[in-house]
């Protein structure tokens, strides 16, 4: 073969397909790979959470001890999913959790946890959702001691999500902290405002705020409903902190009631054996009447003023605390402002309508302008409510404040006066009538707190008006007088008072009283406390619209007391401002709510509230050693007007009880209360004209009473009066005896002014063959 044609064979050899002959096969490549290996089982993903499930479904006895999904996969399964890079798998996985904790709720509390902070942070929308959703589930079902080990780490996942670098993680993490508030808020809030907090950094990250003061431009770019879900995590979180950090709630009444020891000098009547006086709160009932020792004389040596043991400094909080609270206020103040009077425009005009959508029942706009003002309030009270008093006992004005409080001071005044363009507050959305409550409001329209967020907004209008003007002054005794040398008389406490409204006014002096000067902040802002007696007393008064429904709620009736009592407790004019015409407002504010509290039906539940009022107003009018002062003048023609509606309210108190009966035992207890703590203190304790009862109805009660316990009709006969009606048995109620009981210890005491001694005969024959005739008798 020539060398030409082998060569050219070889190249195509590669190429060349060898032809097959017949029965044998195909030759081996050199270079193949030997394949022919068996295998008894391939392990697949998920086999054996499969083979659960079949065993599942078949009923076999040989199923797995633990809970499972449908899917056969246990708690360890699912949570391994969390770490899966496809969004849709870990949003399962989030959805079996749920479904195994079902069945067992307890299970693996820490691990559970720890892998659901995990997702705190996660890039999907719907991922976090989910987790939301699954925690708020979660977190009520399981008590608090066994949430607590495992609550640090969550919360330190929580802190760091609200510093994420996108905005919708951030908005989400929010919305995490507002959940824990609600279920756990101590270990979020921790020792804060004493000690820093990580969450409120992160808070303040999340509503824009950056350096020492201002507001960063990142909350500019957030949506309506992304603003509040942040103001109002913020704002819980400020509330929950105070809270925590006070104890309990500032109660409105406290430190007007105080429980003095008074001494009397060794000159004084001897002593009667006498058990101790009662108060209105916790008066046990049994073993306060005994017969013969029940007669109190106003001079007995040791002796109890009514009033509530209170730690002496547990109200007020630390200087350094104060400045802390005043700095996050400053640095606030400009994002509140900013974002109500965006809001205010649209949440209140009457052409406007809401701004919310058709799947949301809540005004975007007029939450906005809520929660702002609400957290102006909480941060604005604590602040200037926290003031120390002076050494002169006088309440610390503002030249004892440090520079940060006046200036969150000033704050406070200028958004007051930017929401007074809009005070009383209407919804867009609504023909609300002027006290902000519609009698159709639905149930869906409330706030948590029972109002209407118009009505509540007004309400934070209302307080914040109280806190700038001046606070109540410390009542100073002479010397002679504290060191019980003397009985303190009515004629010196009108002194000292006198003196502590002197004080007042002076201070008051420089908010412009008279005009509107609302560009003063350091004043006492006197034009928008008229204004809120204004609104307070057309809340207060009856419609002209005879056939209209009553638009006030126990909710709102119980929110507005504390306003009430505010302006009832204000200095009345002076003297000198007589000729200017300066109004009463302490009572006119004061005549117009005994006026609705008239027209109440006696078994209403505005009318218990509002008798529990007044109960309290007579007891803090009426103290022996008051710490503020409150005093109705019994000259000018306002106070003849309030005292004669307190006298009319007095006289009818068995009348109330009697329509009362067992309809709300609640409110008889009240009542029986008030008058055995009354009639233990005796007429003595009362003294015309400067008492706001009159002792010498004393009788007159009495005989009104008598039928609460016995009646003898012309023509029907003896009849039971509605003591007899509270159920003795302790199967109905061991409180209904302890009722009954009260009841015979009224009697007992009030019987001393009954002078045809009816009262005395009809406890008597109401006691027979009711089983209390040894305690009568005792």
């Amino acid at each position: 073969m020539p060398k030409a044609t082998k060569k050219k064979k070889e190249k195509v050899a590669d190429f060349t397909k060898a032809k097959l002959k017949l029965g044998k096969g195909k030759k081996q490549a050199s270079n193949a790979t030997d394949t022919s290996f068996k295998a008894r089982s391939i392990a697949l993903p998920g086999q054996e959470a499969l083979n659960r499930s079949l065993l599942v479904a078949e009923g076999s006895s040989g199923g797995p001890s633990e809970p499972t999904t449908a899917n056969g996969l246990t708690l360890d399964d699912l949570l391994i999913r969390f770490r899966h890079p496809n969004a849709v798998v870990r949003k399962e996985a989030i959805g079996g959790v749920k479904e195994i904790l079902m069945i067992r709720i307890s299970k693996e509390i820490g691990k559970v946890l720890r892998a659901l902070g995990g997702l705190v942070s996660d890039e999907d929308a719907t991922v976090r959702k989910a987790l939301i959703g699954i925690l708020s589930w979660y977190l009520p079902q399981i008590p608090v001691p066994a949430l607590s080990p495992h609550l640090p780490l969550l919360v330190l996942q929580t802190s760091s999500a609200l510093s994420h670098i996108f905005p919708e993680i951030r908005l989400d993490a929010c919305k995490l902290v507002h959940l824990l508030l609600t279920h756990v808020p101590t270990h979020v809030v921790g020792s804060w405002p004493r000690q820093p907090s990580n969450i409120l950094e992160g808070l303040r990250l999340a509503v824009g705020l950056g350096g020492e003061k201002g507001v960063n431009s990142q909350i500019g770019r957030l949506t309506g409903g992304a603003k509040l879900v942040t103001l109002r995590a913020m704002a819980e979180f400020v509330r929950k902190g105070l809270d925590a950090d006070e104890g309990q709630k500032e109660e409105w009444l406290e430190g007007w009631i105080e429980q003095e020891r008074v001494s009397r000098s060794a000159t004084k009547a001897p002593e009667k054996a006498v058990r101790e006086e009662p108060t209105l709160e916790g008066l046990q009932e049994e073993g306060w009447v005994v017969r013969g020792t029940w007669d109190v004389n106003e001079h007995i040596e040791e002796s109890w003023e009514l009033g509530r043991i209170a730690a002496q400094g547990n109200q007020e909080v630390e200087n350094g605390v104060s400045n802390v609270l005043s700095q996050l206020y400053i640095q606030l103040h400009p994002l509140l402002l900013s974002t109500f009077l965006e809001s205010a425009p649209t949440a209140f005009s009457p052409s406007l309508g809401s701004f919310a959508s058709a799947s949301s029942t809540e005004d975007i706009p007029l939450a906005l302008c809520t929660t702002t003002a609400t957290l102006t309030h909480l941060l604005g009270r604590s602040i200037l409510a926290s003031t120390k008093a002076s050494s002169s006992g006088s309440t610390t004005s503002d030249t004892y404040l440090s520079a940060e409080m006046k200036e969150a001071r000033g704050c406070v005044s200028d958004f007051l006066k930017r929401m007074a363009a809009w005070f009383p507050f209407h919804a867009s959305a609504s023909a609300s009538s002027t006290s902000g409550l519609r009698a159709t409001t639905t149930a869906a329209t409330l706030a948590p707190s029972g109002l209407t967020p118009a009505f509540e907004l007004s309400l934070v209008y209302a307080n914040l008006a109280m806190l700038l003007t001046p606070r109540p002054v410390e009542l100073a005794y002479p010397k002679e007088l504290t060191r019980g040398k003397k009985e303190v008389g009515w004629r010196e406490r009108v002194k000292a008072i006198e003196i502590a409204w002197n004080d007042m006014r002076e201070r008051e002096k420089g908010g412009n009283a008279k005009s509107k000067g609302k560009g003063k902040a350091n004043g006492a802002d006197h034009w928008a406390m008229e204004e809120v007696a204004e609104w307070v007393v057309d809340i207060l008064s009856p419609k002209k619209d005879v056939f209209a429904q009553s638009t006030l709620t126990p909710a709102a009736y119980s929110a507005l007391l504390p306003i009430i009592f505010a302006l009832i407790t204000r200095p009345p004019p002076s003297s000198t401002s007589a000729q200017e015409e300066e109004e009463d407002i302490p009572m006119l504010v004061g005549t117009a709510f005994l006026s609705h509290l008239s027209r109440q039906a006696s078994t209403s539940a505005i009318r218990s509230i509002g008798d529990g009022f007044l109960v309290s107003l007579i007891v803090v009018h009426e103290q022996r050693y008051p710490r503020y002062p409150f005093f109705v003048l019994p000259t000018s023609k306002g106070g003849k007007k309030f005292r004669a509606a307190i006298q009319a309210w007095f006289e009818g108190l068995p009348k109330v009880l009697w329509e009362l009966g067992v309809r709300d035992p609640k409110a008889t207890r009240g009542l029986l209360e008030f008058l055995l703590y009354l009639g233990l203190r005796g007429k003595g304790a009362l003294m015309m004209p400067f008492s706001l009862l009159d002792p010498e109805t004393f009788p007159l009660i009495t005989s009104k009473l008598s039928p609460f316990f016995y009646l003898s009709h012309p023509t029907k006969g003896a009849i039971q009066g509605p003591w007899a009606k509270f159920p003795q048995s302790i199967d109905q109620g061991q409180d209904n005896i302890k009722l009954k009981k009260l009841g015979l210890d009224v009697a007992r005491v009030w019987s001393e002014w009954s002078t045809d001694g009816k009262l005395g005969d009809a406890a008597g024959r109401a006691v027979r063959g009711s089983g209390l005739e040894d305690y009568w008798a005792r």
